[in-house]
């Protein structure tokens, strides 16, 4: 979504709505993936208010849902593959060592235990990108809350937090995610593409061959190797640029995804 489906301002344009309407209407099976949470997601499928459930790979792939619009009541949890306790311990013990801000991600929302207003004011920051509260609580252990699907570290320098991480943790116990404002742990055998190839076989009956996707950053690159056809944004990373099969030629900023699904449908009118 972000960076890719969402301009700069982290809004879908009318332009980028209705071009995935008509995809939708057309046949064409919409699916989003996104480090977002669903609580977060949920505003932009209100949105679109398109007449099918969505399906969704939410959390950068600890978590697939069918959503529906306007009816949050009504989504389905698909699958789910959170941290387990003993790399979330690890994760939660290198963010005290380390003095970092650190908040626990669950299907139901997301908690974090800011020790001082610098940490407040990245929390807050946080919140204001992702677009969702968060509850404050005075302690993250695990004892009181059940195992997160990711746990999020707030960081001025997300690469650098990333490598440090990376060099303090024991190998494979995570997969560790450096984003715009922050660093995602997520279970090790999880990523967004890992999670598409099993939500198109195993609940959608699509062949990942069949997928054209769109990415931006370091978390797409899997998913843009696994797919039939990976495309990275303009404004995408050089490195996601290399592993994709073509580059588009706008950017979010650009209705890029407008423009492309707008391509695309032509070609299927013409047929």
């Amino acid at each position: 979504m972000d960076g890719t489906t969402l301009n700069s301002q982290h809004a879908l344009t009318p332009r980028t709505v209705e071009a995935i309407r008509r995809a939708d209407a057309l046949g064409l099976q919409v699916i989003i993936a996104t480090g977002r949470p669903v609580a977060s997601l949920q505003p932009f499928i209100d949105q679109l208010s398109l007449k099918s459930p969505v399906p969704a790979v939410c959390f950068n792939g600890a978590c697939a849902m069918m959503l529906r619009a306007n009816t949050p009541e009504e989504n389905r949890v698909l699958l789910s593959r959170g941290l387990d306790r003993e790399a979330a311990r690890l994760v939660l013990q290198l963010c005290e060592e380390r003095d970092w801000c650190v908040s626990h991600s669950s299907p139901g929302g997301a908690a974090a235990a800011p020790r001082s207003p610098q940490q407040e004011e990245q929390l807050r920051a946080f919140e204001a990108l992702e677009g969702i509260k968060q509850e404050r609580v005075a302690s993250l252990d695990l004892l009181d809350l059940p195992p997160p699907l990711k746990l999020v570290v707030l960081a001025e320098d997300p690469e650098a937090c990333a490598a440090l991480a990376r060099a303090s943790l024991p190998d494979g116990v995570a997969n560790i995610i450096a984003a715009e404002m922050h660093i995602e742990f997520l279970s090790r055998s999880v990523s967004k593409g890992d999670t598409l190839q099993r939500l198109c076989a195993d609940h959608l009956g699509i062949s990942i061959a069949e997928v054209i996707a769109f990415g931006d950053n370091h978390n797409d690159r899997e998913m843009l190797q696994l797919v039939g056809h990976g495309v990275a944004m303009h404004n995408a990373k050089d490195a996601v640029k290399a592993i994709a099969a073509r580059v588009c030629k706008w950017s979010n900023d650009d209705e890029g995804i407008a423009r492309e699904l707008e391509a695309l449908m032509a070609t299927m009118e013409v047929e």
